[in-house]
Parts: structure tokens; C-alpha cells; sequence
């Protein structure tokens, strides 16, 4: 009787160190994960777009509904750094500071502040000269070490009526001041 209790203690002890090791690779993954998000942001903010060659997987996907529709999905990372270098040719040195972060699993979701000053064409709209400061929500999913999917979400609308593009001016109209 006494070798069975000692048996089942071994087992027991056995099958909480191996749940500690799985929780520490799985902590260990998430703090890489964040470290990763962070790594782009640094970048990003030294102009560095071809950190997205290091970090996005192959397939990446972006989800963003504040988009045009031609923008909402983009479903390659080449098509994907295209966008943003036309993002960043439209808001030349903008900022996306990262308030806060949460990593669960192969998820990262992250709050940001961005702002920026529209210098050039932006998806057709002409510079305003105006700036620009909104909230963004990311959520990146993992996968082998890289982004592999993102659901970005932020108020389009906010940022059009900051830049003077919203509302809309009466066509042949440039964006009223304010």
C-alpha cells in the first residue's frame, strides 16, 4: 500500500514539473512574442520598414475595417509594406508609441497612440499640412516566431475630420481649413 501512495506521489510531483515546463515555454514564447512587437515599433520609429522582411510570416493577413474595402484585408506582406510605405511617405515621420501590451498564448494585443502630420497624398486625398493623433488597436497572432495575422482597429473618421478631409469638401473643392 505504502509503495502505491509513493508511486502516486511521484506521479503527481512528475506531472506538476512538467506542467511548470510547459507554463515556462509558453511564458517564455509570449515574452519573445511582445519583445517582437516592440522590436517593430523601435524600428519603425528609425523609418526601418524592412524589419516587416524579419518579422511577417509569408502568408501574413491584416484585417482593418477602418479602411477603404481595397485596403481592409491585405493578404501578402509585400502588399502590406507597400501600404505602409505609402503611409509613410503621406505622414513622414509619424509616431506609434505603444501604451500598453498583453501577450496570451500566440496572441499579442497591444494599445498605441499615433500622430502625425499630413505632408502627401494619402489613398487620394491631397496634404492638408493638418496633424492627427489617434488611438489604435492591434491584435497579432503568431505563428513560429512571426506575424502570421493582425486585426488593427482606430477611428478613420477621427483621423479624416482632424486632417480636414471629413467632412468631405463639395467635389473640385480642396479640404476646408480650420
Amino acid at each position: 500500500m505504502r509503495q502505491m501512495r509513493d508511486a502516486a506521489l511521484m506521479l503527481m510531483a512528475l506531472l506538476v514539473v512538467i506542467g511548470c515546463s510547459d507554463q515556462n515555454k509558453i511564458a517564455d514564447t509570449e515574452a519573445q512574442n511582445k519583445a517582437t512587437v516592440r522590436r517593430v515599433h523601435a524600428e519603425l520609429a528609425k523609418g526601418n520598414l524592412a524589419i516587416f522582411d524579419e518579422v511577417l510570416a509569408p502568408n501574413y493577413l491584416r484585417h482593418c475595417q477602418a479602411m477603404p474595402p481595397e485596403f481592409q484585408e491585405l493578404s501578402d506582406k509585400e502588399v502590406f509594406k507597400d501600404f505602409l510605405q505609402g503611409f509613410v511617405d503621406a505622414f513622414p515621420g509619424y509616431q506609434d508609441t505603444v501604451l500598453f501590451l498583453l501577450a496570451e498564448g500566440d496572441l499579442v494585443a497591444y494599445v498605441s497612440e499615433m500622430t502625425g502630420t499630413q505632408t502627401g497624398v494619402m489613398n487620394g486625398l491631397p496634404p492638408t499640412g493638418k496633424s492627427f493623433t489617434l488611438t489604435n488597436i492591434v491584435i497579432h497572432r503568431f505563428e513560429d516566431g512571426k506575424i502570421a495575422e493582425s486585426w488593427v482597429s482606430w477611428d478613420n473618421l477621427s483621423m479624416l475630420s482632424q486632417l480636414g478631409h471629413f467632412p468631405p469638401p463639395p467635389p473640385g473643392e480642396p479640404p476646408a481649413e480650420k
